[in-house]
């Protein structure tokens, strides 16, 4: 469902990310720590062409403008990068990797997607996806904390060479996913969904599902207003309203079922075949993603990191291509999937093999057996007890 002109009426505009504004929050200045005895972190700024710097112009003075940047003389410096994207605008990427090594974390608190969609109740129907804008930039950073992550911008066309630094949660900071999340999760708990209405929320990504259309219409405009009141701005580009399918965190979520998107596995399908060990982890990254949906998962990637423990340059084969074609395969037929029913009593069917537990797990649903994953554990690694357990239940189990 499109957003209709009564729908607009009843939304404060001022929550739109339109003309470039973001917004900013009414919380305490985040304050980020580093590891004791850190000493000044100074990074030159890396060789930069002449258009990737024209491209940040409108970037900086925008940021600028806004405070979200400010000129400063700080003892840190690390250096920032003009990103082509796509459409053939620049983005404002910093490689802050040396901040983030000494930084103190706080435990992540960020929930597991798949543990996350599995909350989705089997009836809810209707869903609305609301994407928060630049959400980091909206939690205000502490005076003490900001020369952390500054970095030097040389002006093409002033040819003013000066330091800036950010006064809000950097993008590509170690912590600000975990810290804007806690953040926005304080603020969800001043709202109250209607009827059985119910949100989920991964980091800056926000999910509203329930069975009735109107109630989950309702909702979606109450917190729409609600985010916007607070100082929160939404894509509304990207908004997915009231529909009964959504795509979120990559999967498309309907009526009780979840399924791997079209875009997620034409990009995987489309990567080429590895040259290094870091092609082969993004790989193992991609589709340990989607590990949930391919059966045999373990066996079908062992390949993969057989060639992780060989030596530098990797070599390719044609049997490697064989088992490559194979996996993206299982990933372009892969099943969809039930939401499960923690009500119900699941069924798990085991096998064992070269040391790897793994199965199906389901539950019946409208008289039928429908799988809800294919899970797998390596028992190699289990205790000998664990071990001798699995092998011996290796059929059929109903677990509840």
């Amino acid at each position: 469902m499109k957003l209709t002109a009564e729908d607009l009426e009843e939304i404060n505009p001022e929550v739109w990310a339109e003309g470039g504004k973001s917004g900013l929050l009414n919380i305490p200045p985040i304050e980020v720590k580093m590891q004791p005895g850190t000493p000044p972190i100074r990074i030159k700024q890396y060789p930069m062409s002449l258009e990737g710097k024209k491209g940040l112009i409108p970037i900086i003075e925008q940021l600028l403008k806004e405070g979200i940047l400010e000129p400063c003389m700080s003892p840190h410096n690390t250096p920032i990068l003009a990103v082509k994207k796509a459409e053939g605008k620049y983005r404002l990427v910093q490689d802050l990797r040396e901040i983030n090594k000494r930084t103190i974390t706080k435990h992540p608190v960020v929930p597991n997607p798949y543990n996350l969609l599995s909350q989705i109740p089997q009836e809810h129907a209707w869903f609305t996806i609301i994407d928060l804008k630049d959400a980091f930039w909206a939690c205000p950073l502490a005076e003490g904390s900001r020369d952390w992550f500054a970095f030097e911008w040389d002006h093409p066309e002033t040819k003013r060479r000066q330091q800036l630094r950010w006064t809000r949660l950097p993008q590509g900071f170690t912590e600000s996913p975990n810290l804007f999340g806690q953040a926005l999760e304080r603020l969800l708990e001043q709202f109250t969904p209607e009827g059985q209405v119910q949100i989920l929320q991964y980091v800056d990504d926000l999910l509203i599902s329930g069975e009735n259309q109107l109630e989950v219409r309702t909702t979606s405009i109450k917190l729409l207003n609600f985010l916007g009141e607070k100082g929160l701005k939404v894509s509304k580009r990207k908004l997915q309203f009231v529909k009964p399918e959504v795509t979120y965190l990559g999967h498309l979520i309907g009526k009780g079922y979840k399924k791997l998107s079209p875009e997620r596995i034409a990009g995987i399908i489309a990567i080429p075949a590895p040259k290094t060990k870091r092609d082969i982890r993004k790989l193992l990254g991609l589709f340990g993603y989607c590990r949930h949906w391919i059966d045999e998962y373990t066996q079908n990637v062992r390949f993969l990191y057989d060639k992780l423990v060989s030596p530098e340059p990797i070599e390719w084969t044609q049997e490697d291509e064989k088992q490559l074609e194979k996996l993206k395969n299982k990933l372009s037929t892969a099943p969809v999937l039930s939401l499960p029913d923690l009500k119900k009593e699941f069924d798990l069917f085991v096998n064992t093999e070269g040391g790897v537990a793994y199965g199906v797990l389901a539950q019946e649903w409208g008289g039928c057996k429908k799988a809800n994953c294919f899970p797998f554990q390596n028992i190699r690694s289990c205790s000998p007890r664990v071990a001798s357990l699995s092998t011996s239940c290796s059929r059929h189990r109903s677990v509840g």
